[in-house]
C-alpha cells in the first residue's frame, strides 16, 4: 500500500515495486487507501506513507499509531517518508514504532530492498532472513543506511558481520579483519544467507562510513567487482603464468603488476591472490582479468598438460649389480645346508 502526493514519485516507486514482483495499490492521499485496511479485507503486506498530513488532515505517523493500536494490524510493517531531516520526525517515528523513516528523495531501489526484507513479515521480528542471490549484500546495506534505525547484518554461511547506526556503518568484521578493510571484503566476498537484526545494543562503535561515502566510493567498487566476477574467472580458480606470453608483453606492463604475477603460482586461488596482494582487491582483480585476457595468465592445469613429463633420474648410490645375484634368503639357506 503506497500513498505519495507527488505523481512522478508515486509512479516511479510503484513501477519499481511492480518490477520486483509486488502488487501495489497506490494513491495520492492516505484517505484514498483506508478501505484497504478495513475489517473483512486482508491487510497489506507493507505500508508506505508520507509524514506530511494530507488536506484532510491524516498523516503517516498518525496512521502508524492507529495501526499499532489495533491488534489486527499491530505488526504490519510501516515505512514513512519525510522531506525534513530534523530530529523531530525521527523521534515521533520511533514513538509510534514505525519500521523506519526515509528522508526523500529516496531511490526506488532502496524501497524495493526494504520491501523484500520486511513485506509479509512481522514488524518486530528478532531477525529478518535474506540471501545474497535474491538480495545482494551491498544493496541491502545501502537501503539500511538510508534509514534511521540501528542494528546488525550477519552472514550465516561464513564468519562476517557489520553494525550500522542511524545511517552510518560503525563496525565490521570479516575473516579476521576489522574496520574498513573488513567492510570492503565483506561486501566483495560475502555470500549466502544472512540475517538483519535491529536494536541499539547491536550497533556499538564510532561512525566508520557515512551514506555519502558508501554511495560515492564503496558501492561503485562493489558493482565493478561483481561485474568482473561475472566475466567468467571464478574466485576458486588457480592460475599459472605463461612465461612465453609474459616475455612478449613484459615491456608494456607497469612495475606494480609484478606482485600480482608472482602470486599466480598455480597453487593459490584467485580469492587468495586478492587477499594476499598489496594492491586493493578491485585493482588486483582488474589486473588478473586483463592478464588472463592477454593469455599471460592461464588455468594451472593447462600449463601442467602442456609441459613434457620429467625424465627419470636414477637414485643416488644405486648398485650396478652384484656378482652374486642370489637372493638374501636363499644365501642363508645355502649356508645352513653347508653347516649341516
Amino acid at each position: 500500500m503506497l500513498a505519495e502526493p507527488q505523481c512522478e514519485v508515486r509512479t516511479a516507486l510503484a513501477q519499481e515495486l511492480v518490477g520486483a514482483g509486488f502488487e501495489v495499490v497506490a494513491a495520492p492521499a492516505i484517505e484514498d487507501l483506508l478501505g484497504e485496511l478495513s475489517e473483512g479485507r486482508p491487510p497489506p503486506h507493507l505500508v508506505l506513507v508520507p509524514t506530511k498530513a494530507s488536506p484532510e488532515g491524516l498523516d503517516g505517523l498518525t496512521l502508524c499509531e492507529r495501526l499499532r493500536a489495533d491488534a489486527r494490524t499491530a505488526s504490519l510493517p510501516v515505512f514513512v517518508f519525510s522531506r525534513d531531516e530534523a530530529s523531530a520526525p525521527r523521534e515521533r517515528a520511533e514513538a509510534v514504532r514505525a519500521d523506519d523513516l526515509l528522508v526523500q528523495p529516496v531511490d526506488p531501489r532502496v524501497v524495493v530492498s526494504l520491501a523484500r526484507l520486511k513485506a509479509g513479515r512481522g514488524a518486530f521480528a528478532p531477525a529478518y532472513e535474506a540471501h545474497t542471490v535474491r538480495m545482494p549484500l551491498h544493496q541491502m546495506v545501502r537501503a539500511l543506511l538510508c534509514g534511521s534505525r540501528s542494528g546488525r547484518v550477519e552472514l550465516r554461511d561464513n564468519e562476517g558481520w557489520l553494525a550500522f547506526r542511524r545511517g552510518h556503518v560503525v563496525d565490521a568484521s570479516y575473516e579476521g579483519e576489522r574496520g574498513l578493510v573488513a567492510l570492503r571484503r565483506l561486501l566483495f566476498f560475502g555470500s549466502g544467507a544472512y540475517a538483519v537484526s535491529f536494536g541499539e545494543a547491536l550497533a556499538q562503535g564510532k561512525p566508520l562510513l557515512s551514506p555519502r561515502v558508501f554511495t560515492s566510493l564503496l558501492l561503485p567498487a562493489v558493482e565493478r567487482f561483481t561485474a568482473l566476477c561475472a566475466l567468467g574467472i571464478p574466485l576458486s580458480a588457480r592460475l599459472s603464468v605463461d612465461f612465453k606470453r609474459l616475455a612478449d608483453a613484459l615491456h608494456t606492463l607497469p612495475d606494480d603488476v609484478g606482485q600480482v604475477i608472482r602470486l599466480c603460482d598455480g597453487q593459490r586461488t584467485v580469492h587468495s591472490t586478492l587477499l594476499e596482494c598489496g594492491l586493493p582487491e578491485i585493482t588486483t582483480l582488474e589486473v588478473v582479468t586483463f592478464l588472463y585476457a592477454q593469455g599471460v595468465l592461464v588455468p594451472a592445469n593447462f600449463i601442467a598438460e602442456r609441459e613434457p613429463p620429467r625424465p627419470r633420474v636414477p637414485p643416488f648410490f644405486e648398485p650396478e649389480g652384484a656378482l652374486d645375484e642370489t637372493p638374501f634368503s636363499e644365501a642363508f639357506a645355502a649356508v645352513d645346508s653347508r653347516a649341516a
